[in-house]
């Protein structure tokens, strides 16, 4: 009987020199030679990095799968809202009729009064500019008449600044006959062309 064990274990140790130059030993059959615990049998060159998941009795580790490469998404490139369009400029007319005597430039009381109560409507906002334009009807002489206008507007705008507008925000012009709103063959319509408009723009809540 013992005779027998060490012949088996002489061509079992035969059969496995062969490939001893790896870390574990391979038997005749092409598989990993296992002791009665069904471990691998490590040979001298068997290193702890070497050692195999399922040799070591411990079951093989499945292979860790890369984690999926998220697409990158498109950069949408947001577009900043389209600004309000501005508010028209609002006009306030002043009747030359009650504002200033014929052929004059300067203003009478009512005028003043009209002028106060305009500036009273823009309390407690901001405005970006006023424009002063003064008007005539074609009564006279055509320059006469565009000197007038423009003193008129003069007029216009130094009692708004009597009155708390801003001088740097308020510019004048004179328009003379050039610009009528009615008929100048009329009285009446002579008498809405004679006029003062203020233009003010950019108006917002302080």
């Amino acid at each position: 009987m013992k005779l027998k064990t060490l012949i088996a274990l002489t061509l079992c140790s035969a059969s496995m020199q062969a490939v001893a130059d790896k870390e574990y030993w391979v038997g005749s059959d092409g598989d990993y030679a296992r002791d009665r615990n069904g471990h691998c049998i490590r040979t001298i060159k068997w290193t702890p990095e070497a050692a195999i998941p399922g040799c070591e009795g411990g079951e093989a580790k499945a292979e860790a799968k890369p984690a999926p490469v998220k697409k990158a998404e498109p950069v949408v490139e947001k577009k900043s809202p389209a600004p309000a369009p501005a508010a028209a400029p609002v006009t306030f007319n002043l009747a030359s009729g009650a504002t200033f005597e014929l052929g004059g430039s300067t203003l009478s009381a009512e005028g003043k009064a009209e002028i106060a109560a305009l500036i009273a409507k823009f309390e407690g906002t901001t405005v970006d500019s006023v424009v002063v334009e003064g008007h005539t009807d074609s009564s006279g002489d055509s320059s006469f008449n565009q000197q007038l206008s423009e003193k008129r507007a003069e007029a216009v705008k130094a009692e708004l600044v009597t009155n708390g507008a801003k001088a740097e925000k308020i510019s004048t012009v004179g328009h003379g006959e050039s610009k009528p709103v009615a008929d100048n063959s009329t009285r009446e319509g002579r008498a809405k062309n004679r006029r003062v408009e203020i233009k003010v723009d950019g108006i917002k809540s302080k």
